[in-house]
Protein backbone atom coordinates (compact mmCIF):
# COMPACT_ATOMS: atom_id res chain seq x y z
CA UNK A 1 0.00 0.00 0.00
CA UNK A 2 2.91 2.36 0.71
CA UNK A 3 4.16 2.02 -2.88
CA UNK A 4 0.71 2.77 -4.31
CA UNK A 5 0.40 5.77 -1.98
CA UNK A 6 3.76 7.09 -3.20
CA UNK A 7 2.81 6.55 -6.87
CA UNK A 8 -0.29 8.71 -6.42
CA UNK A 9 1.84 11.35 -4.70
CA UNK A 10 4.38 11.35 -7.53
CA UNK A 11 1.62 11.71 -10.14
CA UNK A 12 0.21 14.67 -8.20
CA UNK A 13 3.69 16.22 -8.04
CA UNK A 14 4.07 16.03 -11.80
CA UNK A 15 0.79 17.86 -12.38
CA UNK A 16 1.60 20.53 -9.80
CA UNK A 17 4.99 21.17 -11.34
CA UNK A 18 3.29 21.59 -14.73
CA UNK A 19 0.70 23.89 -13.11
CA UNK A 20 3.22 26.54 -12.09
CA UNK A 21 4.63 26.70 -15.62
CA UNK A 22 1.27 27.51 -17.21
CA UNK A 23 0.50 30.92 -18.66
CA UNK A 24 -3.11 30.08 -19.51
CA UNK A 25 -5.65 30.01 -16.66
CA UNK A 26 -7.63 27.09 -18.12
CA UNK A 27 -4.50 24.93 -18.44
CA UNK A 28 -3.52 25.90 -14.89
CA UNK A 29 -6.91 24.74 -13.59
CA UNK A 30 -6.79 21.44 -15.49
CA UNK A 31 -3.37 20.68 -14.01
CA UNK A 32 -4.70 21.59 -10.55
CA UNK A 33 -7.73 19.34 -11.00
CA UNK A 34 -5.52 16.36 -11.91
CA UNK A 35 -3.19 17.06 -8.98
CA UNK A 36 -6.18 17.27 -6.61
CA UNK A 37 -7.38 13.84 -7.70
CA UNK A 38 -4.01 12.21 -7.10
CA UNK A 39 -3.46 14.01 -3.78
CA UNK A 40 -6.92 12.96 -2.59
CA UNK A 41 -6.07 9.31 -3.10
CA UNK A 42 -2.57 9.77 -1.62
CA UNK A 43 -3.89 11.34 1.60
CA UNK A 44 -6.77 8.85 1.78
CA UNK A 45 -4.30 5.94 1.74
CA UNK A 46 -2.28 7.69 4.48
CA UNK A 47 -5.43 8.11 6.58
CA UNK A 48 -4.77 11.87 6.53
CA UNK A 49 -8.33 13.10 6.04
CA UNK A 50 -7.37 16.70 6.78
CA UNK A 51 -5.34 16.64 3.55
CA UNK A 52 -7.75 14.47 1.58
CA UNK A 53 -10.84 16.64 2.10
CA UNK A 54 -9.58 19.90 0.55
CA UNK A 55 -8.05 18.04 -2.39
CA UNK A 56 -11.29 16.14 -3.01
CA UNK A 57 -13.35 19.34 -2.79
CA UNK A 58 -10.77 20.94 -5.10
CA UNK A 59 -11.66 18.52 -7.89
CA UNK A 60 -15.17 19.97 -8.03
CA UNK A 61 -13.92 23.52 -7.48
CA UNK A 62 -11.69 23.26 -10.54
CA UNK A 63 -14.52 21.75 -12.60
CA UNK A 64 -16.60 24.84 -11.83
CA UNK A 65 -13.79 27.39 -12.11
CA UNK A 66 -12.54 26.07 -15.46
CA UNK A 67 -15.99 26.87 -16.91
CA UNK A 68 -16.12 30.49 -15.72
CA UNK A 69 -15.30 31.84 -19.17
CA UNK A 70 -18.08 30.06 -21.06
CA UNK A 71 -20.79 29.17 -18.52
CA UNK A 72 -22.71 31.92 -16.75
CA UNK A 73 -23.59 29.70 -13.77
CA UNK A 74 -19.89 28.97 -13.13
CA UNK A 75 -19.08 32.67 -12.88
CA UNK A 76 -21.43 33.36 -9.95
CA UNK A 77 -19.72 35.02 -6.97
CA UNK A 78 -21.23 32.43 -4.59
CA UNK A 79 -18.87 29.64 -5.77
CA UNK A 80 -15.77 30.58 -3.75
CA UNK A 81 -17.88 30.71 -0.58
CA UNK A 82 -19.50 27.36 -1.40
CA UNK A 83 -16.13 25.66 -1.80
CA UNK A 84 -14.67 27.26 1.31
CA UNK A 85 -17.66 26.00 3.32
CA UNK A 86 -17.37 22.55 1.69
CA UNK A 87 -13.80 22.43 2.99
CA UNK A 88 -14.45 23.68 6.50
CA UNK A 89 -17.56 21.67 7.44
CA UNK A 90 -16.10 18.17 6.91
CA UNK A 91 -12.71 19.44 8.04
CA UNK A 92 -14.13 20.48 11.38
CA UNK A 93 -16.11 17.24 11.67
CA UNK A 94 -12.93 15.17 11.21
CA UNK A 95 -10.85 17.56 13.33
CA UNK A 96 -8.22 15.84 15.50
CA UNK A 97 -5.54 18.47 16.09
CA UNK A 98 -4.83 22.06 15.10
CA UNK A 99 -2.57 20.69 12.35
CA UNK A 100 -5.73 19.54 10.53
CA UNK A 101 -6.64 23.20 10.05
CA UNK A 102 -3.56 23.86 7.90
CA UNK A 103 -4.76 22.15 4.69
CA UNK A 104 -8.26 23.56 5.12
CA UNK A 105 -6.91 27.08 5.56
CA UNK A 106 -4.55 26.52 2.63
CA UNK A 107 -7.44 25.33 0.47
CA UNK A 108 -9.46 28.42 1.35
CA UNK A 109 -6.56 30.55 0.12
CA UNK A 110 -6.29 28.42 -3.03
CA UNK A 111 -10.01 28.84 -3.68
CA UNK A 112 -9.69 32.62 -3.58
CA UNK A 113 -6.51 32.60 -5.67
CA UNK A 114 -8.04 30.39 -8.36
CA UNK A 115 -11.16 32.55 -8.48
CA UNK A 116 -8.93 35.41 -9.57
CA UNK A 117 -8.45 35.42 -13.28
CA UNK A 118 -4.75 36.20 -13.02
CA UNK A 119 -2.37 33.21 -12.90
CA UNK A 120 0.30 35.45 -11.37
CA UNK A 121 -1.90 36.08 -8.30
CA UNK A 122 -2.53 32.34 -8.04
CA UNK A 123 1.20 31.69 -8.02
CA UNK A 124 1.91 34.37 -5.40
CA UNK A 125 -0.77 33.01 -3.05
CA UNK A 126 0.61 29.51 -3.62
CA UNK A 127 3.73 30.37 -1.61
CA UNK A 128 2.06 30.45 1.85
CA UNK A 129 -0.21 27.58 0.75
CA UNK A 130 2.84 25.42 0.03
CA UNK A 131 4.34 26.31 3.40
CA UNK A 132 1.13 25.30 5.19
CA UNK A 133 1.06 21.97 3.36
CA UNK A 134 4.76 21.39 4.09
CA UNK A 135 4.06 21.66 7.81
CA UNK A 136 1.01 19.40 7.51
CA UNK A 137 2.95 16.83 5.47
CA UNK A 138 5.59 16.53 8.19
CA UNK A 139 2.90 15.78 10.79
CA UNK A 140 1.12 13.15 8.66
CA UNK A 141 4.41 11.67 7.38
CA UNK A 142 3.69 12.48 3.75
CA UNK A 143 7.30 12.80 2.75
CA UNK A 144 6.39 12.84 -0.93
CA UNK A 145 4.02 15.73 -0.10
CA UNK A 146 6.83 17.59 1.65
CA UNK A 147 9.12 17.05 -1.33
CA UNK A 148 6.31 18.20 -3.61
CA UNK A 149 5.83 21.46 -1.74
CA UNK A 150 9.58 22.07 -1.84
CA UNK A 151 9.55 21.52 -5.59
CA UNK A 152 6.40 23.66 -5.95
CA UNK A 153 8.09 26.55 -4.16
CA UNK A 154 11.14 26.12 -6.40
CA UNK A 155 8.90 26.03 -9.47
CA UNK A 156 7.13 29.23 -8.44
CA UNK A 157 10.47 30.95 -7.86
CA UNK A 158 11.71 29.64 -11.23
CA UNK A 159 8.59 31.05 -12.92
CA UNK A 160 9.12 34.52 -11.43
CA UNK A 161 12.83 34.52 -12.32
CA UNK A 162 11.93 33.52 -15.87
CA UNK A 163 9.21 36.18 -16.00
CA UNK A 164 11.56 38.88 -14.72
CA UNK A 165 14.15 38.02 -17.38
CA UNK A 166 11.51 38.31 -20.11
CA UNK A 167 10.48 41.81 -19.02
Amino acid sequence: MIIITQIFGIAAMIFLFMLYQQQNRKHLLVCKLCANFFWSVHYLFLGAYGGMIPNFVGIFRELVFVNRENKKWANHIIWPLVFIILNWVPGLITYKTAVNLLPITASSCVTLSLWCKKPKITKIISVPVSIMFMIYDVFVHSWIGFINESIALSSIIFYFIKEKRNV
